[in-house]
């Protein structure tokens, strides 16, 4: 159970990023819940706009999208959606001026650390600015990855968290910005080493494995069979030719303010909520929308858009990096190689 404190930090994190998508007192407010969400976050979020100065209603939705436009009455302004994904199912009840801040952490615990401020939107648009102007993406390690996309006429997208608009939604926390290039443009091999992690597997890569893309689709995975065996196997289970096709290069934006170990093999951090969206991980992706291949989350990559580092071993860059405000904001301190560890005015 959760101590008081422990609450009221959840309570503070919550009202700070709706106070950051602008919201204000007196306006129309909901809250989504169904029977999967944790109570605990229900309460928070209800408390966060209060403190706001919002009167919040909480609306309990079945396994059913309702049939009309929700509830009677005013229609809200600000919703905080605790149904995750399935915030697509009920469209229907959500006025289109709404601005909706849909929580994706599933429980309390994923928001210890998670520190709200204006920089985060700040560097995911500066970042998503720089993938708009440039012609290549190109990833590379010491460990020996050598991959190049081709931007022009890619798919780009971003995750800040702020919904700070009428009419638009966004998952929070999250922090991230991602490409899908043209059909066949990728080229080039990704090197998983150890520490690295496997995604959706949620396990750290043990050995070196090297990925070969030609044309738009992986060709070759080689390195030990203790890893290759269960990579082969994974994507095999999909049964779906679309699982071997590149999909997405992904960067993460996302500052958790918490400690870290210097441990190669962090206990708990492989399988932990968001650790795509950690601060200077690399995702490369395979697969589609209908089938996810295999994701590797590459922990100390570079990534360089026409030859402009973005990334730098796993270090954000330049507009990409925090600025001293948003530093400012945070308790542990970006260590040189990219870790979060406490700073000399910690306070117990």
């Amino acid at each position: 159970m959760q101590t008081a404190t422990g609450d009221r930090r959840v309570i503070d994190t919550m009202a700070r990023q709706l106070d950051l998508c602008r919201t204000a007192p007196g306006q129309a407010a909901a809250v989504l819940v169904d029977q999967a969400t944790d109570p605990a976050m229900a309460d928070a979020a209800v408390a966060a706009l209060e403190q706001l100065g919002l009167s919040p209603t909480t609306v309990v939705v079945d396994d059913q999208p309702p049939g009309g436009g929700g509830a009677a009455g005013t229609p809200p302004e600000v919703i905080v959606s605790l149904l995750a994904e399935r915030l697509e199912d009920f469209e229907s009840m959500i006025a289109p001026q709404a601005k909706v801040l849909s929580v994706v952490a599933p429980g309390p615990g994923e928001l210890q650390g998670v520190v709200p401020h204006p920089g985060l939107s700040r560097r995911v648009r500066r970042g998503l600015e720089l993938l708009d102007a440039g012609g290549e993406l190109q990833v590379s390690s010491t460990q020996g990855t050598n991959l190049s996309i081709a931007l022009q006429g890619a798919r780009r997208w971003h995750h800040d968290g702020l919904a700070a608009r009428p009419g638009t939604v966004a998952q929070w926390p999250r922090g991230v910005i991602g490409t899908a290039p043209a059909m066949g443009s990728a080229n080039g091999t990704v090197v998983m080493a150890p520490g690295d992690i496997w995604l959706p597997l949620a396990w750290y890569a043990r050995s070196t494995v090297t990925l070969t893309f030609e044309g738009g689709r992986m060709v070759g995975i080689e390195g030990p069979r203790s890893e290759t065996d269960a990579v082969r196997a994974h994507l095999a289970s999909l049964d779906n030719p679309s699982a071997y096709r590149f999909d997405a290069v992904e960067i993460g934006m996302l500052w958790i303010d918490q400690r870290r170990s210097p441990a190669l093999f962090e206990p708990g951090l492989a399988e932990s909520f968001g650790v795509a969206d950690r601060y200077g991980h690399v995702v490369i992706a395979t697969g589609d929308d209908a089938t996810r291949g295999i994701a590797c989350c590459l922990r100390n990559a570079t990534v360089a858009v026409d030859e402009v580092a973005a990334v730098r071993s796993g270090r954000p860059q330049g507009e990409l990096a925090p600025d001293v405000y948003e530093q400012a904001a945070h308790r542990y301190p970006l260590d040189g190689d990219g870790l979060a560890r406490p700073s000399v005015r910690e306070v117990s």
